[in-house]
């Protein structure tokens, strides 16, 4: 703290009280205020999307969580100072995985260009208020401006997650060995890549730490995994805040994860129809384990869209099958990108590799006519 002493009179009381304001302010409690209502950004004070020439999806998300000594009973957002927008800040077994939680999703469409300011207001039901804001940058970019392809991640290189990726749910943290979701909830995940990405392939390795146990419900779907969504466009529309419905999208290789690493599988989930492929071969992990995983896309001449991902042991030489294949037709969605999720799972996912792959002049689904 800067000393006042010095200060005489009306100076010394006026920057005393503007120090402890500013103070609040990058603090996120109330000030003047005794409930102890702290707001926590979890991705920084200043947030960019689209500086990597693409966007992932139609939506940008801010992240974070609300805690308070007395009730939490109103969350809302504004834009510039805008009208205020209503938050979802309760648990729901869906995107909010903790009372407190937030998930600002804002369209990027109605989101200003350039640099704006996104408030959090926080009210608990004794009647105190407290407000924390972001800067927000939003690279709109040019026309043809795109996501690189080919596209790696070196973890170890990395400052801040969201220079490389876009979160769009959880609270993950830069760890030893990668990127990791500290918090087991409901499709914690991030996205790379952008609307232009069609046919191509995505490598990366995961080590699971700990599990929870599938939850009752509809949305926890009774499963726990590490998983590689393709063709991915944002959650779709449905009215709710956040967003809860995630298809239609291409498909989603899920490696399901039995309560003790018993009898894990493939899953290709598909973005349109809501069924899936299930691999017949069953496996044993271990924990604090490192494997390698990919999934690829390709379209065939006739517009069929050809998904093959495959899971072997890091250090290991990699397989040339692959563990499961799932054909989707033509009215498949056709492009988006590439989507890392952990479904009640910690799972640190290690360095990311994306490579572009030619279409396929058939259907034939040949594991030698395939690059690895």
């Amino acid at each position: 703290m800067i000393k006042t002493e010095r200060l005489s009179g009306l100076r010394a009381s006026w920057v005393g009280t503007w120090l402890v304001a500013a103070a609040c302010a990058s603090s996120g409690f109330a000030i003047g205020d005794d409930s102890a209502i702290q707001i926590d950004f979890w991705y920084g004070p200043v947030q960019e999307f689209g500086h990597l020439g693409g966007h992932p999806q139609k939506q940008v998300n801010i992240l974070g969580h609300v805690a308070s000594t007395s009730e939490l009973v109103k969350l809302e957002y504004s834009i510039d100072d805008q009208d205020a927008k209503e938050l979802s800040f309760r648990e729901d077994r869906k995107r909010i995985a903790r009372d407190g939680d937030f998930n600002i999703e804002i369209d990027r469409d109605v989101l200003p260009k350039g640099r704006s300011k996104v408030t959090v207001i926080a009210t608990t039901g004794d009647g105190k208020r407290a407000t924390k804001s972001v800067t927000v940058i939003h690279h709109a970019g040019k026309a043809g401006q795109r996501w690189p392809l080919p596209y790696k991640i070196d973890w170890s290189e990395v400052e801040n997650i969201q220079d490389v990726v876009q979160v769009i749910d959880g609270k993950w943290e830069l760890s030893q060995g990668g990127v990791r979701s500290i918090e087991r909830y409901y499709d914690r995940c991030f996205a790379f890549g952008d609307a232009s990405w069609q046919d191509y392939q995505v490598t990366t390795s995961f080590k699971v730490h700990q599990l929870t146990g599938p939850r009752e419900g509809p949305n926890s779907t009774g499963v726990t995994h590490a998983a590689i969504a393709l063709r991915w466009p944002g959650h779709d529309y449905d009215g709710k805040q956040p967003t809860v419905k995630w298809h239609p999208l291409g498909a989603t290789a899920e490696f399901r994860l039995g309560k003790s690493l018993k009898q894990c599988r493939w899953r290709v989930f598909d973005g349109q129809r809501q069924f899936y492929k299930e691999s017949t071969k069953r496996r044993t992990l271990q924990f604090e384990t490192t494997y390698k995983m990919k999934h690829q896309v390709t379209t065939t001449k006739s517009g069929e869209s050809v998904y093959r991902t495959r899971l072997w042991e890091f250090g290991k030489p990699e397989p040339t099958d692959w563990d499961l294949v799932r054909i989707e037709p033509k009215d498949d969605v056709p492009t988006g990108s590439a989507l890392i999720l952990a479904h009640h799972s910690d799972v640190t996912f290690g360095n990311i590799e994306v490579v572009e792959l030619p279409k396929l002049k058939s259907k034939k689904t040949n594991n030698a006519k395939m690059p690895k």
